[in-house]
């Protein structure tokens, strides 16, 4: 789609549904998955990582495509029932689990549960006692090493994450002693956002390394090796997009070997913020423009409380997600700090942009927001409400979330 056509679908969008709002491009979620699943060894079942974008419409198309999902909470696991996910299909982590959690997804026979620590296997157990069943359990490790080129570091030191790589005998010493349970799997994430190919290809092959090392050692029999993900997306200036086709040239030989050596042993790997981000686009609208102390403001209807990934989470050096403005004729250019209509100087989703001379009533994009987007921001402060979310393929469009509806799944379209 041509520059002129997306600016005017987005000025439509804004025009028809108001701002701010989240917009979806369906199209490019099903190209992203196209592409990990096109050069990833066959052995690999993609999972989606619902903590990057919940919204229960989305997640059903997703899961629509073979794709399965990854949940830490027991809301996602009610989106992904309203979305219609098999609990074959569900993965279920998280370090601090309660009670009803663990019960309820006992329960519902998730197939795919991971533990992160010998105390939560211990209460899996008695849940599974007192439910009669024997409930198979990963358990999730965190590496001695850290990896290189994450923008977020999971594993490598001190983590609530997991059970530190060398208390691995501990584990299985345990399980022998807990008549409820059986080891099936073993997962591992090393950290998230890497750009780099070869970074994500040394961490696959770590942790493959390592599960053929523990199932020599104690005589394991694994359903799966959870080799997490972490697959990244170039926000910012400088950054360069991940290579997923030297990804897949990358790891095909030790995967190959791997599954040769271990039948029967699947291979899982999640994405949220790579399958979701590129398609979403935050839309806000200009309210007012002035200047203070020679520095431009375009003070807009949407901010940090709805986008705080774009104000850097509360960093001091703000970086500049991909930013628009939507505007239908050729204006001179300038540059603008782009603020929030919240009562804080944190307020700003852009600094220093810039863009077509702004006038009230302009649409600005912020691009690349469709991961860790709205739930990930601290939608309550000032009480403002949230915005509605539109999901488009190209030739249609849906609401699919309703403005300041939240915590209700709800799936807008099932065709």
């Amino acid at each position: 789609m041509s520059d002129t056509s997306v600016s005017n679908q987005m000025m439509e969008l804004a025009e028809r549904y108001g701002t701010p709002l989240y917009v979806y491009d369906l199209n490019k979620v099903r190209e992203q998955i196209a592409t990990i699943v096109d050069h990833m060894h066959p052995a690999v079942q993609l999972f989606y990582s619902l903590k990057a974008n919940p919204n229960t419409t989305l997640v059903r198309k997703i899961y629509e495509t073979g794709t399965n999902l990854e949940i830490c909470s027991l809301y996602e696991l009610k989106v992904a029932q309203v979305a219609g996910a098999s609990p074959d299909h569900i993965l279920y982590l998280g370090p601090g689990k309660t009670h009803q959690e663990i019960r309820q997804i006992v329960d519902y026979g998730v197939r795919y549960i991971v533990a992160e620590s010998l105390q939560e296997l211990e209460l899996i157990n008695q849940i599974a006692k007192a439910a009669g069943k024997v409930v198979k359990v990963g358990v999730r490790v965190n590496p001695e090493v850290a990896v290189k080129g994450a923008r977020l570091q999971m594993g490598g030191t001190a983590r609530q994450f997991g059970i530190d790589e060398k208390q691995f005998g501990d584990v299985v010493a345990l399980i022998k002693r807990l008549h409820h349970l059986r080891l099936s799997g073993i997962h591992t994430y090393h950290g998230t956002r890497i750009l780099s190919a070869q970074v994500i290809a040394e961490n696959i092959q770590y942790i493959l390394s390592f599960a053929a090392q523990v199932i020599q050692q104690y005589q394991l029999s694994l359903d799966y090796v959870g080799v997490g993900g972490g697959l990244g997306v170039h926000y910012f200036a400088g950054e360069s997009q991940l290579d997923v086709a030297a990804l897949g040239s990358q790891t095909r030989e030790p995967i190959e070997r791997f599954v040769a050596s271990h039948k029967g042993t699947s291979i899982l790997m999640e994405s949220g913020r790579y399958i979701v981000a590129e398609a979403g686009t935050y839309l806000v609208s200009v309210l007012y423009t002035k200047t203070s102390q020679d520095i431009r403001f375009a003070i807009t209807n949407g901010g940090t409380h709805h986008h705080m990934a774009a104000g850097g989470m509360g960093n001091a050096f703000l970086k500049n997600f991909p930013i628009r403005a939507f505007v239908s004729e050729q204006r001179e250019m300038e540059k603008y700090h782009l603020s929030g209509p919240l009562c804080t100087p944190n307020d700003l989703i852009g600094k220093h942009v810039e863009l077509p001379k702004l006038r009230p009533g302009d649409v600005i994009g912020i691009q690349r927001s469709g991961a860790y987007g709205l739930t990930a921001s601290p939608v309550l402060f000032l009480s403002h409400g949230l915005p509605r979310e539109v999901l488009f393929d190209g030739e249609r469009e849906w609401m699919i979330r309703e403005r300041d509806e939240y915590m209700v799944p709800r799936v807008r379209i099932v065709s």
